[in-house]
C-alpha cells in the first residue's frame, strides 16, 4: 500500500493483513534526528513490512533511504551523506528470543507501536560518530599539487670554504 505513513500502527491489526507499505515522512517529523543535521529539508523513502519469521514471532522489517546533510567536523562545512539501510525487528520479544534469533526487538505499548521512532532510532544509529568530508575534498589547502615541483638548488655557503682550502 503506497501513500501516507501514519506514526502508529497496532500490531494484531496489521500482522493478520500481512500490512505492507510504502511511502515517504519529511525529516521535521522527526525531531530527534532533525536536531542532528543541518538542513531539515529531507525526505526519507521508507517500506516496510508486518510479518512472522519462521518460528512465528512477529516482526518488522523494512528499507530507508535519504541524504541527510550534515555538518563536516573537520571543515565545518556542510556535507551529504546518503542513508541506505534495512532493518528486520521482533515485536515484543523475550530475552531469550533475542539471544536465539540475534535480532533487535521494539516493544509495542498496548499492543501499537511508533512507527516514526523505529525509523529515527534506525536512522540515528546510521548516522557517522565523527561526520567528515573524504580528505583530499576538504580543505582546499589539503589538494594535492598538480605537478610535482623540483627542488629549488641553493648555493652551498661552504663552497667557499672549499675553495680556500684548494688554495693552501
Amino acid at each position: 500500500m503506497q501513500g501516507k505513513i501514519q506514526q502508529v500502527y497496532r500490531v494484531s491489526k496489521e500482522l493478520g493483513q500481512k500490512g505492507h507499505f510504502e511511502g515517504s515522512l519529511q525529516l521535521t517529523q522527526l525531531p530527534r534526528l532533525s536536531s542532528l543535521v543541518v538542513s531539515e529539508d529531507a525526505e526519507i523513502s521508507l517500506r516496510f513490512e508486518f510479518a512472522t519469521n519462521l518460528f512465528d514471532h512477529p516482526s518488522i522489517r523494512g528499507h530507508v533511504e535519504t541524504l541527510l546533510e550534515l555538518e563536516c567536523q573537520r571543515c565545518l562545512t556542510p556535507m551529504a551523506y546518503p542513508i541506505n539501510i534495512d532493518f528486520d525487528l521482533l515485536i515484543d520479544a523475550s530475552d531469550e528470543d533475542l539471544e536465539a534469533f540475534g535480532l533487535d526487538t521494539v516493544y509495542s505499548d498496548d499492543g501499537y507501536i511508533d512507527l516514526y521512532g523505529i525509523i529515527e532510532d534506525e536512522l540515528i544509529l546510521a548516522l557517522p560518530q565523527i561526520s567528515m568530508h573524504d580528505e583530499m575534498t576538504c580543505n582546499v589547502y589539503w589538494q594535492p599539487e598538480t605537478e610535482p615541483q623540483e627542488p629549488v638548488k641553493k648555493d652551498n655557503p661552504f663552497l667557499v670554504l672549499k675553495s680556500l682550502k684548494d688554495k693552501t
